[in-house]
């Protein structure tokens, strides 16, 4: 439901004598109109004034209205409104005096016309008021919502319309009701701006209260909170021994401002099942339950279908070869998601992964996504894209490459309510983008230790968002930094950067409190590319993503080297099927495949030639996984 406060746009208050009657008359846009779950809308013959209030349709939302009374007593009210079409139902309302339901409900029947340009006053109601401010609202009781009113009118002309103090709706509810139970006080229907509510939360046997969830978080069971807007919230029950995923960091542990943490454990309270097929992924993320789901091969479409995931799920590869190539995946409205070495490719006209209404939650891991340069602007879609008031985000140690608009948070420039978005970019190896690094509209960012190489346009903030791009490292990016293609620039907050060879914006700025821990897991700008393309895997070699899945005890001697090294295989390094060399730009050094008997004695060596003295990355891939290792090279 949304609320809308409508501000003083005018003063209309109508002199009663201009409808055959006395009294104060209240239009829709003007003083004395408190809240209205809808728009003003001229549309329709008839009304009077500036136009009518259309109330969104559902039940519990409607519209309020707020007045100065000179002396207590019984006063009489009615509404003028049109309702036609071919739903001839009523649309009743619940009324309420200063946030207190009475006995009275306001009836509102069918005009018995299609037309919705046929006007018709409520039977006139009598209200015993008290003395000062005074509010009515009109509450709806069915789906419908209520009909277009034109005006509210009260049969007494000492009264004045006035400012009025918000009233809020509040629920509540409990992840899990087995689990535990969740009450508040006091019990109202409507709460001015300001009132104090207090939450209780009880766990069962077996299980623990984690947090509050919602407008109010909180990590206290009994929680006391003064409300601001209309706020639901959620008791977090777990089963005991449930943990969150110690190396998640960054917005996706978070659930609020304020710092309130998240278990964000993804399916571990599930099975763990495998899946080899498009519709083996399709039944396990779309299941009600929590799964871990272990993806180890190519699952390759053509766009006519897609993968959705729903909430209290991982996927994750358990092979270099999982790749989900030419098949959108899309997480709706879901929480408590986590996506860890996946490689995602070449979706034509959608998004790669898309992130939409309103989820929360998710973290984005060691995973690669790229398509290519080669067609034009538009062939392809997102990389990834996050909108709909999506939240809580994280994305690390991830690369993104070869593709034009790469990463678009929040859909456009109306998207205000996208303000809510926060999202965390750490440790990923952007290269070769034309652009999106990310585009964020109306949110918050952290953006800190990604190392950044050959891309035009890097982090576009745009439309208000807040963006902290803290100890990253750009090189050879066209605009690093910049507010571009809206009409109204973000702002940044440049902390510890390294710019080579790149242009960027400074201002406006913005300060962002980051509400979690990340300080130990920061590194100096200066150590970004190293640690960036070692920790994601390594560059790119011939378009065949390296990411290290299952890390072995490999060790170099010597290293630093010149002409020789030789490698030793940890025991139990399984069969070892190819062995790379590359310097930091994924450029191939050495491609070897040894023979089975020098590979199964433990130790490998190989000849360098006469490389350029620098640093560069061995790979060893074998049937248990990928080996990597940094040596210098004088």
């Amino acid at each position: 439901m949304k609320t809308k406060l409508y501000s003083i746009v005018m003063i209309a208050i109508v002199a009663a004598h201009a409808f055959g009657q006395d009294g104060l008359v209240i239009q829709e846009d003007s003083l004395g109109v408190c809240t209205m779950d809808g728009i003003v809308e001229s549309n329709a013959a008839g009304y009077t004034g500036g136009g009518y209030a259309n109330i969104d349709n559902g039940a519990g939302i409607g519209m309020s209205w707020s007045f100065i009374i000179g002396t207590e007593g019984e006063y009489r009210m009615y509404w003028r409104y049109a309702l036609g079409g071919s739903d001839i139902t009523s649309r009743d309302a619940k009324l309420l005096l200063n946030n207190v339901p009475g006995s009275d409900t306001v009836l509102f029947p069918h005009s018995g016309s299609s037309s919705w340009e046929v006007w018709l006053t409520t039977d006139t109601l009598s209200i015993y008021m008290q003395e000062g401010y005074n509010k009515i609202n009109l509450v709806s009781v069915t789906e419908k919502g209520l009909p277009n009113i034109d005006y509210f009118h009260i049969l007494d002309s000492s009264l004045q319309a006035t400012e009025c103090i918000p009233s809020y709706t509040f629920t509540i509810s409990s992840s899990d009701t087995a689990a535990g139970s969740a009450d508040y006080s006091p019990k109202q229907e409507l709460y001015d701006v300001g009132s104090v509510i207090a939450v209780s939360a009880r766990a069962k046997t077996g299980h623990f209260f984690h947090s509050w969830s919602g407008e109010a978080a909180s990590t206290s069971a009994e929680h006391s909170f003064s409300i601001q807007r209309n706020t639901h919230m959620t008791a977090l029950f777990y089963p005991e021994g449930t943990e969150a995923d110690p190396e998640a960091i960054g917005y996706a542990v978070i659930q609020h401002d304020n710092g309130t943490p998240y278990l964000l454990n993804g399916g571990m309270a599930g099975d763990t099942v495998q899946a080899a097929s498009l519709s083996e992924l399709q039944t396990y993320l779309e299941a009600g339950e929590p799964y871990v789901v272990e993806l180890g091969t190519l699952i390759q479409g053509e766009n006519s279908e897609e993968i959705r995931i729903v909430s209290n799920k991982t996927l994750i590869g358990t092979d270099t070869a999982a790749h989900i190539k030419g098949i959108p995946v899309k997480i709706d409205g879901a929480r408590n998601i986590i996506i860890k070495n996946i490689t995602f490719s070449e979706v034509i006209r959608y998004d790669e992964l898309e992130i939409n209404g309103g989820a929360m939650n998710i973290w984005i891991d060691h995973c690669d996504f790229y398509t290519d340069r080669e067609h034009e602007v538009d062939y392809y879609d997102g990389l990834v894209d996050i909108k709909n008031q999506s939240r809580f985000i994280t994305v690390s140690w991830s690369k993104f490459h070869d593709h034009q608009k790469s990463i678009l948070i929040s859909s456009g420039d109306q998207e205000v309510a996208d303000s809510v978005i926060r999202i965390t970019f750490h440790h990923n190896y952007f290269f070769n983008c034309e652009s999106r690094l990310p585009s964020i509209r109306f949110g918050k960012a952290h953006i800190f230790n990604n190392y950044y190489r050959d891309i035009g346009t890097g982090v576009n903030t745009r439309m208000g968002a807040c963006v902290r791009v803290e100890n990253n490292y750009f090189k050879n990016a066209g605009t690093a930094v910049g507010m571009l293609y809206s009409l109204e620039p973000g702002s940044v907050e440049l902390i510890g950067n390294i710019f080579d060879n790149s242009g960027y914006s400074t201002e406006p700025t913005c300060e962002l409190a980051i509400p979690y821990d990340y300080l130990t897991s920061m590194h100096p700008a200066t150590q970004v590319p190293d640690t960036v393309i070692l920790g994601t895997g390594g560059p790119v070699i011939n378009n065949i993503p390296y990411v290290k899945v299952k890390p072995l005890a490999l060790t170099i001697f010597p290293n630093p080297s010149k002409g020789e090294i030789t490698l030793h295989l940890p025991e139990g390094a399984g069969e070892i099927r190819e062995i790379i060399i590359t310097n930091l730009q994924g450029s191939m050094l050495v491609f070897h495949h040894p023979d089975a008997d020098a590979a199964s004695s433990g130790k490998i060596t190989l000849n360098l030639g006469d490389p350029e003295p620098g640093i560069y990355f061995v790979y060893v891939r074998s049937t248990r996984g990928i080996m990597v290792r940094k040596i210098s090279i004088y």
